[in-house]
């Protein structure tokens, strides 16, 4: 089964969304995992999913960046 967006829970993590939301600069990613697709963002070395804040598998390509 492949994950949607959707199908996360967004109060699952509300202290590691916040966290990320009041950083004055963070550059976001749409990065391609294996079997999915989801936002990201650097942390050292790591990529990390934006939403939960834990780390993703190998990232296989970076699909799009932008910085919030």
């Amino acid at each position: 089964m492949i994950q949607i967006m959707s199908d996360v829970p967004v109060s699952e993590n509300k202290d590691r969304v916040e966290q990320v939301t009041n950083s004055d600069t963070k550059n976001i990613a749409v990065v391609q995992c294996e079997g999915f697709r989801c936002l990201a963002y650097r942390e050292g070395d790591a990529w990390r999913d934006f939403q939960t804040g834990k780390e993703l598998p190998e990232v296989k390509t970076v699909i799009f960046t932008f910085s919030v």
